[in-house]
């Protein structure tokens, strides 16, 4: 029987990096599987001192940040049991009702919404990674991919979306239960756009409480997977210095403009 997700024991949002390699390897393949916007239906490659991470996109496209919100409600729910010892509550399959995954999201709550989940979910499974990085060496997960999730829906008698039964892959809820993975986040985050989102994550991984991370503009192009020009890259990114709309970091430009440097606050 799946674990029921309530709403009440969220006490922080976690996010778990599936994809950093264990312990003994600190130089992990930094790479998003995740999409600015829905449609991109082009595989991803990302290579690193031998190891590499692909991933497939479903029929309708790779998962986007949006999507990335249903790992993120299972992660912090995941997280939130473990620091409070609810071994009760761990388990890689979990049962979620929609309308609880949309308020925990920050989203609406009409038909746009619970359609928007169904495609969320749908891209999620369908999308499939490979890679060579080893899994923990505490899970049984076999062979070298993977899909991000697998799921079934319940319908209520209009048909509609009303609760979704999860199963996670092993390396996700490895990390998820495992409190040197997990990394809590900042309760803005649902409001950022999926640019902001994706630099935020980003400078978590990155940034140390005590060291700025100090990235090249067409580097960090490259690690968001970001499909238009530079050059508008360049602008959105500069817009940050403005608007200051990363939470938890000061983001500053060099003189030239080719490298933003992320302090945490």
């Amino acid at each position: 029987m799946p674990v029921q997700i309530s709403p009440e024991p969220f006490t922080h949002i976690y996010f778990a990096d599936v994809f950093g390699a264990d312990n003994a390897n600190r130089n992990p393949v930094v790479c998003t599987p995740f999409s600015l916007s829905a449609g991109d239906l082009e595989a991803r490659r990302f290579d690193l001192d031998g190891q590499f991470f692909e991933i497939t996109p479903s029929a309708t496209g790779l998962p986007t940040m949006r999507d990335k919100d249903v790992w993120l409600y299972c992660v912090s729910w995941l997280a939130n049991a473990m620091f409070d010892e609810r071994h009760e509550d761990l388990s890689r399959n979990l049962r979620f009702t929609a309308r609880e995954f949309l308020d925990f999201s920050k989203r609406g709550n009409g038909g746009a919404q619970y359609d928007g989940l169904v495609q969320a979910l749908d891209r999620l499974a369908g999308s499939k990674i490979t890679t060579n990085i080893p899994p923990p060496a505490e899970t049984k997960e076999s062979g070298d991919s993977f899909n991000l999730i697998r799921y079934e829906a319940e319908l209520d008698r209009d048909g509609c979306i009303d609760a979704v039964n999860i199963e996670l892959p092993e390396r996700l809820y490895h990390f998820a239960t495992d409190w040197t993975h997990v990394c809590a986040m900042h309760p803005d985050y649902f409001m950022l756009t999926p640019l902001h989102r994706l630099i935020y994550m980003l400078a978590k991984i990155h940034c140390g409480v005590w060291k700025p991370w100090a990235v090249p503009l067409n580097e960090l192009h490259r690690l968001t997977g970001c499909s238009s020009p530079f050059r508008n890259f360049k602008i959105s990114v500069q817009g940050l210095l403005k608007d200051n709309s990363i939470p938890e970091y000061r983001v500053e430009m060099d003189a030239q403009k080719v490298t933003a440097t992320f302090y945490r606050k």
